[in-house]
């Protein structure tokens, strides 16, 4: 009797589990991004580091780091012409040339649209 009414009740439950939307599937990620992809990007000291690329704006979501700021521009030292989850980004204002850090990236998520951070 306890068999039946298990079944009984996960046949109920299963249709409204499976209606139910996947939280970690919801969102496109990505382990790196190429360089040639990149297209624009935003830095900001409290929301991160934002790349746009022909797919749309994407978020590093390793987050803040006190080295970004909007005149400020990157470097990666790596083998490959990609900016993948675990590189250190070395921060510098591009004329002067004056380093400020290094700051490590997560991985990348997908953003609707354009970062609420302003441009240079």
């Amino acid at each position: 009797m306890r068999l039946i009414l298990t079944l009984a009740l996960l046949a109920i439950a299963a249709p409204a589990l499976g209606d139910a939307p996947a939280v970690a599937g919801s969102l496109e990620t990505r382990t790196c991004l190429n360089n040639r992809d990149i297209r624009a990007k935003r830095l900001s000291p409290t929301q991160g580091y934002f790349a746009q690329t022909s797919h749309g704006w994407w978020h590093n979501i390793a987050g803040a780091c006190s080295a970004y700021a909007a005149d400020r521009a990157l470097t990666t030292n790596s083998t490959e012409n990609r900016q993948c989850r675990g590189d250190v980004v070395n921060v510098f204002e591009p004329i002067s040339h004056i380093s400020f850090g290094t700051c490590v990236l997560g991985g990348w998520e997908k953003i609707g649209g354009e970062p609420d951070v302003p441009s240079k």
